[in-house]
């Protein structure tokens, strides 16, 4: 049996914007961080090196969130990065992660909506489902949400 003695929070879209505030602020408060970033590599590594400034364990793992199909590779990779550091169980899930796209009514395309969708809800709730087993007792799962789904502009169809 192993012991857990620092916390661990996965955080979805870490790499930044207001992600990358939150692994910081993990960080700088001595909980171990794994975070997600999608497709731009050096922008996680540089999160990763400002947050390991703080003394606690700092990794990156690509996810692409609206692709489901990908999970199991993921969750594979976060129990070979919990293994690193010596303990099969994490603490905090921060679902993070989005999507936002602003388009004029007559330029929405048919996909857009469908990808927002599997981004922002389908994603979040299928890699809640993955992860749970691996979440501490007591754990907590931390949604976060854009104003922007609560206000509508003149002219914008999505």
């Amino acid at each position: 049996m192993r012991v857990q003695m620092q916390k661990i929070a996965i955080i979805t879209g870490g790499s930044r914007g207001l992600g990358r505030s939150e692994v910081l602020s993990i960080a700088e408060r001595g909980t171990n961080c794994i975070f997600t970033y999608n497709s731009k590599r050096e922008e996680a590594d540089q999160v990763v090196e400002a947050a390991s400034a703080h003394g606690v364990k700092v990794r990156a793992l690509q996810l692409d969130l609206g692709k489901v199909s990908t999970f199991d590779a993921f969750v594979d990779g976060v129990r070979s990065v919990l293994n690193q550091m010596g303990v099969e169980r994490f603490d905090y899930l921060v679902n993070n992660a989005g999507i936002l796209r602003q388009s004029k009514f007559g330029d929405v395309k048919e996909e857009d909506p469908d990808r927002q969708y599997s981004i922002n809800f389908k994603g979040v709730l299928f890699l809640m489902q993955k992860l749970l087993p691996f979440i501490n007792a007591g754990g907590r799962i931390i949604n976060v949400g854009s104003s922007s789904t609560a206000f509508a502009m003149p002219g914008l169809g999505l």
